[in-house]
C-alpha cells in the first residue's frame, strides 16, 4: 500500500522528515523484493535444468525403444522365414519371445520418462508464473521507492521555497510599509493642494456666473429694447438683420400688386453670405410674406446667431387652377382634382415642369454666387412649396447641402434617384392636418426607405394643423438650419 501523505497542518520539517521516513521503508521493502526475485530465478533455473535432463533421459528411452522394436520386427521376419523354409522354429520363437518382453520393457521405461518429463515441465511454469509474480512486486516496490523519492525532492524543494518566500515576505511588507507612509505623505499634501485648488476655482466660478449672469441682463436688455424698438416702428422681429430687395407688399404701389414669377430676398447686413436657401411658399400666398414679416424665421439669437444666410423666396406663377373653375391663383403647379385632403390631388405635368425649370435657373445661379459649391444652396418649401421643391432637390443634376418640408409630402410622379439616397432630406408635418392628412402623406414617405435612402429625418407632431403651423414653421426651419449649416460657420 502507499504511505500516507503528509498532512499540509504539518510544519515544512516535519514534513520533510516524515517523507524521509517513507523512503527508508520503500527502500526496505524494494531490498526484500528483489532478494526474492534472485530466489525465485533460482527456482526457475534449477527447474529447467531438470527439464533438461528428463528431456535427455526420455530420448535416450526412446532410442532404447526404437532399437528393441526393431529387434522385435526382424525376429518375426526370422520366424516367417524358418516356416517358408521349413526349419526348426523354436529358436526363433524364444528369440521373437525375448524381443517382445524387451520392447515392453522399453515402452514401459519410456511412458515413466514421459511422465517425469510432464511433472518437471510442469514445475518449471510453476516456478516460471511465481517468478513472474515476484517481479511484479519487485516493479511496484521500485516504483513506489521512486514516488517516494520524488515525494522528498518536492517536499525539500517546498520547504525551501517556505524559506525563501518568508524572506521575501517579510522584506515585501517592509517596503510595502515604507510606502504606505510616503503614499500617506504625499495625500495629505495632495489633499491641501485640491482643497486649495477647489477654493480658488469656486471663486473663479462665482465671478465667472456673476461676469455671465451681467452679460445675460445685458443681452436680454438688448433684446428687449429691439423688440420695443421693433413694435415702434412697425417693423418684424429681426428685420435689422437682413437687407431686403425685391417684390415687396411694403413697397407696392397699388392696393393689389402682381407678385406673379417674381423673387424676394432677405441678405445678411454687414457681411458677406456664405449659404442660401431658397424656399418656396404655400399654394394661394407669395414670397413677400416672408420677407416682409417673417424675416425670423430665419434667425434666432440663440439657434442661429450668425448673419451668413441669404433667403431667397421666389413668389408662384398666378394660373388658372382646374379643380377650383379656373379661378388663378399663385400656384407652384395646376390641380385636376380636389379630394378635401382624403388623398393626393391629381396634379397637370406641364405646369410642374415649367415650375421645375424656374427653380433650377435660381438654384444655378445661388450656386454660381458661392463658387459653384452646390453643398452651400438648401431648399425647402412649406405645403404645395414643400411638395414643389422636393420634387426640384430629387430632380436638379446636383446634389444640394439639404432639404427642408414643412407640411407637405413626396409626390407619387418624383423620382427617387440612386444618386441622391444621401441627400439630407428634413420632413416636417402635423398630425391634426386637415389638407394633407398625416394618413396617407406617411405612406408617400415609405418610398424613401425603399429606395434605400439613408438621411431622411420625419418628425410629425401631434396638435399641429394646416392652416395655422407658423409658430412650428419658424421652429422648424431654424432646427434645419442648425443641423445641416457647419459648426465652424456657427462659430464664426
Amino acid at each position: 500500500p502507499p504511505a500516507p501523505r503528509p498532512s499540509a497542518a504539518m510544519s515544512g520539517g516535519g514534513q520533510v522528515a516524515a517523507v524521509e521516513q517513507a523512503v527508508r521503508e520503500r527502500k526496505e521493502e524494494h531490498k526484500a523484493a528483489r532478494r526474492e526475485a534472485v530466489a525465485e530465478r533460482r527456482s526457475v533455473a534449477q527447474s529447467s535444468s531438470v527439464c533438461k535432463q528428463r528431456r535427455r533421459t526420455l530420448a535416450v528411452v526412446q532410442r532404447r525403444r526404437k532399437g528393441q522394436q526393431a529387434a522385435w520386427k526382424a525376429a518375426q521376419s526370422n520366424l516367417e522365414l524358418c516356416r517358408k523354409k521349413g526349419w526348426s522354429i523354436e529358436g526363433a520363437k524364444g528369440r521373437l519371445a525375448a524381443a517382445r518382453k524387451r520392447l515392453v520393457e522399453e515402452n514401459r521405461a519410456e511412458t515413466v520418462a514421459s511422465r517425469e518429463l510432464r511433472s518437471a515441465r510442469s514445475e518449471r511454469a510453476t516456478a516460471t508464473k511465481a517468478a513472474q509474480l515476484v517481479n511484479v512486486r519487485r516493479d511496484r516496490a521500485r516504483d513506489r521507492l521512486k514516488l517516494e523519492a520524488l515525494r522528498l525532492r518536492q517536499a525539500r524543494a517546498a520547504a525551501a521555497s517556505r524559506v525563501v518566500g518568508e524572506r521575501r515576505l517579510k522584506a515585501l511588507q517592509a517596503k510595502q510599509e515604507t510606502q504606505r507612509r510616503e503614499l500617506a505623505a504625499r495625500q495629505r499634501e495632495a489633499a491641501q493642494q485640491l482643497e486649495a485648488r477647489l477654493q480658488e476655482e469656486a471663486s473663479s466660478l462665482k465671478r465667472k456666473t456673476v461676469e455671465k449672469v451681467r452679460d445675460e441682463t445685458v443681452k436680454r436688455q438688448r433684446r428687449a429694447s429691439a423688440y420695443s424698438a421693433a413694435l415702434r416702428s412697425g417693423e418684424p422681429l429681426h428685420a435689422d438683420k437682413f437687407h431686403r430687395a425685391g417684390a415687396s407688399a411694403m413697397k407696392a404701389k397699388s392696393d393689389d400688386p402682381n407678385y406673379s414669377n417674381r423673387q424676394s430676398v432677405l441678405r445678411p447686413r454687414g457681411k458677406r453670405h456664405e449659404f442660401t436657401i431658397v424656399y418656396l411658399h404655400q399654394f394661394c400666398l407669395n414670397g413677400t410674406n416672408y420677407v416682409d414679416w417673417k424675416p425670423h424665421y430665419f434667425f434666432s439669437q440663440t439657434k442661429l446667431p450668425y448673419l451668413s444666410l441669404k433667403v431667397t423666396l421666389p413668389t408662384a406663377k398666378a394660373i388658372p387652377i382646374t379643380a377650383h373653375d379656373g379661378c388663378k391663383q399663385y400656384a407652384w403647379y395646376d390641380y385636376k382634382t380636389d379630394h378635401d385632403g382624403k388623398r393626393e390631388d391629381v396634379l397637370e405635368s406641364k405646369s410642374l415642369r415649367e415650375t421645375r425649370d424656374r427653380i433650377f435657373g435660381i438654384l444655378d445661379r445661388e450656386i454660381e454666387l458661392l463658387s459653384g459649391d452646390a453643398s452651400r444652396v438648401f431648399l425647402g418649401g412649406a405645403s404645395q412649396g414643400c411638395c414643389t421643391a422636393l420634387h426640384c432637390a430629387l430632380t436638379y443634376p446636383r446634389v444640394l447641402g439639404g432639404f427642408v418640408g414643412v407640411v407637405g409630402h413626396l409626390l407619387s410622379s418624383s423620382p427617387l434617384p440612386r444618386g441622391k439616397k444621401n441627400l439630407p432630406i428634413y420632413l416636417y408635418n402635423g398630425k391634426a392636418d386637415e389638407v394633407m392628412r398625416w394618413t396617407w402623406v406617411r405612406e408617400t414617405y415609405k418610398r424613401f426607405k425603399e429606395a434605400g435612402y439613408t438621411n431622411v429625418n420625419i418628425k410629425a407632431e401631434e396638435g399641429v394643423t394646416h392652416g395655422k403651423p407658423e409658430r412650428k414653421e419658424r421652429e422648424w426651419i431654424l432646427d434645419f438650419l442648425h443641423q445641416v449649416i457647419p459648426k465652424e460657420s456657427k462659430k464664426g
